[in-house]
């Protein structure tokens, strides 16, 4: 009884998707193909992308950029955060500016990006001022966290300040921190398409902005489909690197 509960909730994605694609099928049959495309299309499309080399071509350059922004941000954010929830003074001076960073439209940041660093460098900065904020946010938030009660036994018992951080900052804060990583990978992949949409020649974003222009709807799907699965391998990745890596830090 157990294994086929197992078995039914490990089914139960992949009955979910071919009632969508099923879904999606019937209703492509009403539409012209450049309204809705079929499943079929968007599959050939997707096959063609890969066989002439342009899904590797472009998608090499979209993550290349995502990873860019996204590392940079990892770097400055959790630091960042890590000293703005321990300094109260810190955190009057730098959780407006990261409130702000929040709040500024995504299309402000392209446009301004574009005249300060030129096109070429716009998707990756995109990237960085966007999912910066939420790493350092998340961080700030598990630092708050801490067991008051744990930070005073360490200071009565002199424990030195390496371990206290291994043993009490990480498996406190690292639960956050890792709600943020995850969040910011999803707004990584939306981010650097939206940037390479307006500001590139090469890229995913790029190559979804010539099917706009030429009504190629079915290689707009398979480039949107082609951002998920990114998102979800890095999703897997991060999933993987929490279970194996990091599980005995929690």
């Amino acid at each position: 009884m157990k294994n086929f509960s197992s078995l039914t909730r490990g089914l139960a994605p992949l009955f979910g998707l071919l009632i969508f694609i099923a879904l999606w099928q019937v209703a492509s049959g009403f539409y012209n193909h450049v309204i809705l495309p079929s499943p079929l299309e968007v599959a050939r499309s997707v096959a063609s992308l890969t066989i002439d080399g342009r899904l590797w071509e472009h998608g090499r350059q979209s993550i290349i950029r995502g990873l860019t922004g996204f590392g940079l941000a990892v770097a400055a954010g959790v630091p960042l955060g890590l000293l703005i929830g321990v300094s109260p003074l810190l955190s009057s001076f730098f959780r407006p500016l990261v409130v702000a960073l929040q709040v500024i439209p995504l299309i402000s940041w392209l446009l301004l990006a574009m005249i300060w660093l030129g096109f070429s460098q716009v998707p990756a900065f995109v990237v960085f001022v966007t999912t910066l904020p939420l790493i350092t946010i998340n961080t700030v938030q598990g630092v708050k966290n801490i067991d008051l009660q744990l930070m005073q036994m360490s200071a009565v018992f002199r424990i030195r300040r390496s371990r206290v951080f291994r043993e009490i900052y990480l498996p406190q804060v690292l639960p956050y921190l890792l709600a943020g990583v995850s969040t910011a990978l999803g707004t990584t992949w939306k981010a650097v398409a939206m940037a390479e949409f307006l500001s590139v020649s090469q890229g995913i974003g790029a190559r979804m902005a010539l099917a706009r222009i030429n009504l190629e709807t079915a290689d707009l799907f398979a480039w949107t489909f082609i951002l998920i699965g990114l998102g979800l391998i890095t999703d897997r990745l991060l999933t993987y690197l929490v279970n194996k890596r990091l599980r005995h830090w929690m």
